[in-house]
């Protein structure tokens, strides 16, 4: 489910072999996506270009929310909070809160924040890297309840 500024929200199913559109937040919402109108096009536009242009097996990993065993659901819809995700692009920073199911959105004082730059997490969704590496390196900065993204790792990886 996405929320993108002040505008109606919508949902994304993979149902019956194609996709599916609707304008309303389904009771068996997997996770939502809170984000500005304008942080919508670099971080989901932008990202959406890049992985098009990736390998065709690192295409099929930005499916990975839609393709989710029922464990991993379980594990995701059990997660409480809200997860906040800083992505600096040069001058610019776009903020991305994740949800878990129908949960009110913890905009202003989610669980946990993620800090790094939109290129990395961009790698991170193209399977070009993972957490742990861009961690080491400095790359990825996590205050809050880390346990949060352990818990949604299987839509972040």
């Amino acid at each position: 489910m996405f929320a993108v500024g002040a505008r109606p929200p919508f949902s994304l199913r993979w149902a019956a072999g194609k996709f599916e559109l609707a304008r309303e937040v389904p009771a068996d919402t997997i996770v939502q996506v809170t984000l500005s109108e304008n942080d919508f096009v670099p971080v989901v536009v932008r990202g959406a270009e890049l992985v098009n242009q990736a390998e065709p097996e690192r295409k099929l990993v930005v499916l990975r929310a839609l393709t989710l065993d029922a464990e991993r659901l379980a594990t995701i819809r059990e997660v409480r909070g809200s997860l906040a995700l800083l992505l600096n692009d040069g001058s610019s920073s776009h903020r991305v809160v994740l949800t878990p199911g129908t949960a009110k959105a913890e905009l202003d004082a989610p669980a946990c924040t993620i800090r790094f730059q939109l290129q990395d997490f961009l790698a991170l969704q193209r399977g070009e890297t993972n957490p742990f590496e861009l961690m080491m390196n400095g790359k990825l900065q996590i205050t809050g309840d880390a346990q949060l993204p352990l818990s949604l790792s299987g839509l972040l990886m």
